[in-house]
């Protein structure tokens, strides 16, 4: 059986690259080995770095997603997409594009994904979630 890996969404990385939460980080040291990102957190994250305009947030960005297999959007993630948002839609759950694209390199990619917006999440079938906040 295939390790599992965790894909770490926009805010469980930020809130590693912040240091919000010290559970994230410990969860973190215990799993680094096995955590992804995205390219999509990574953007998400860095739009936020730039809006702010905040250089020393860009390079904490930067220095944290060496650290980790960065996953980009691919033709299989595309098709996850595709599907993700045609069953949210037809059960009146949208969530934001953003989010949809991430569950959907998550799905394709077989990772959990570590999220603390599991009420967005929750309604992305057969995703499964982790939420190292709590």
């Amino acid at each position: 059986m295939k390790p599992t890996r965790y894909m770490l969404d926009t805010d469980t990385f930020s809130y590693l690259v912040t240091n919000r939460y010290p559970a994230v980080r410990e969860h973190v040291r215990q799993h680094q080995a096995k955590i992804v990102l995205s390219s999509i957190t990574v953007a998400e994250a860095l739009y936020g770095a730039r809006k702010k305009g905040s250089l020393r947030l860009e390079d904490l960005i930067e220095l944290f997603q060496d650290l980790f297999v960065v996953i980009d959007w691919d033709a299989p993630a595309a098709s996850a997409y595709a599907d993700i948002r045609v069953a949210l839609e037809r059960a009146g759950t949208p969530i934001g594009n953003m989010d949809m694209m991430i569950a959907a390199v998550a799905k394709a990619s077989g990772c959990v994904l570590v999220t603390n917006n599991q009420a967005h999440f929750c309604h992305v079938p057969d995703l499964v979630l982790e939420n190292w906040v709590v």
